[in-house]
């Protein structure tokens, strides 16, 4: 196959990563892939394709900020370089809606990964796009569920490529940050990776970690991430009279990302952001930690509720305090399900079997007639 790949960003978010991980599996298959991305704005996300391998095109604007002019001369411009591709694929809603209006379906297919939950609230042209798009992606059942229910989208134009992760990269083997960050070595810690804003919920965490001191008063919190959510979090936390219990780990990234990961007895997860896998979550237990999240989306599945972690009803704070304790209070018991968490994300979530799933259903797409 020849697929052509959409990102409208100029920056590596979200979606960039599992979308490059497709890529270079396909690739190894044997299809031919190229990428187009946003080449009007500044940032890093055209150096890190090429360096893995895909240079971008520039052949389009892709800029959500271009304005309306630029987005009728990409209609055309993608309509004619459509032809040499048998799949534009697209994975944000800019060159989704630009993918459904400009490319003639004949030998050529539109599919959209819909990595978020964003994309599926029922507004504006979003229900008539996805039902004029040949194939749907989702990353759970969850929101495969969404799409075939509130969007009445055919079951078959429907598939599930869910998250992966580097089990190689991410290991229970290796140094951790508990000296660096002045935790002694049995406390028990349960730690967040996550942009610092307001709707990843951290706020919660906070409330529901002031029942989990008063319970266990060895416990840390580590947050690690950065965000413009940084200084009134830095602020609720001195209100809370927990400051010296709480540790703002800064952003980390690469091994040091790994080893914050190696910090925590317990990996929290309340709320996704641009990708809906949640690979903080993912990347957390194939460290070899358990997970524990509110039961929505990507964690309700990546999370066998018992075993690899534990899950709390949504917005139940004082269930999340309960569900972080069951970990903490109980080493032995957060250790199991730790190694259970390390061998599913080993087994389960790899890169070969969401590059398989793409790679089916996009040939499953192509056999149906368009939408």
């Amino acid at each position: 196959m020849r697929i052509l790949e959409l990102l409208s960003s100029p920056v590596w978010t979200g979606p960039a990563e599992p979308m490059t991980s497709v890529a270079r599996w396909l690739s190894r298959r044997g299809h031919h892939v190229e990428v187009e991305v946003d080449g009007r704005r500044e940032g890093d996300l055209r150096e890190r394709l090429a360096a893995e391998g895909f240079p971008p095109r520039i052949l389009l604007a892709l800029s959500t900020k271009a304005g309306a002019v630029e987005f009728v001369r990409d209609l055309g411009r993608l309509r004619r370089v459509a032809r040499g591709f048998d799949v534009v694929h697209a994975n944000f809603s800019h060159d989704h809606v630009l993918s459904v209006l400009s490319v003639a379906r004949g030998a050529t297919r539109v599919v959209r990964t819909v990595h978020s939950s964003r994309s599926l609230a029922d507004r504006g042209m979003q229900g008539w796009v996805h039902r004029h798009t040949d194939g749907l992606l989702a990353v759970c059942e969850a929101h495969a569920a969404i799409l075939r229910e509130r969007f009445r989208i055919p079951a078959e134009r429907v598939g599930i490529a869910r998250g992966a992760v580097d089990a190689e990269a991410f290991t229970p083997e290796g140094p951790d940050l508990r000296g660096e960050l002045g935790i002694s070595p049995d406390a028990p810690v349960v730690g967040i990776v996550s942009r610092v804003k307001p709707d990843r919920r951290h706020a919660e965490l906070l409330e529901a970690f002031g029942r989990v001191a008063g319970r266990l008063p060895e416990a840390r919190l580590v947050i690690v991430g950065r965000g413009e959510g940084l200084p009134d979090l830095r602020a609720h936390v001195e209100r809370s009279g927990l400051a010296d219990r709480v540790i703002f780990a800064g952003y980390r990234r690469g091994p040091e990302l790994a080893a914050a990961y190696r910090t925590f007895d317990a990996k929290v997860l309340l709320a996704e952001g641009n990708d809906g896998t949640c690979r903080a979550l993912l990347e957390g237990m194939a460290c070899g930690r358990a997970g524990v999240a509110w039961a929505f989306g990507a964690p309700a599945e990546s999370i066998v509720h018992g075993v690899t972690g534990l899950l709390a009803p949504p917005d139940d704070v004082a269930a999340l305090g309960d569900a972080i304790v069951g970990v903490l209070a109980l080493p032995d018991r957060g250790r199991s399900m730790g190694e259970a968490a390390r061998e599913r994300m080993r087994t389960v979530f790899t890169e070969e079997a969401r590059g398989r799933a793409v790679e089916t259903f996009l040939e499953r797409v192509r056999r149906l007639p368009p939408a």
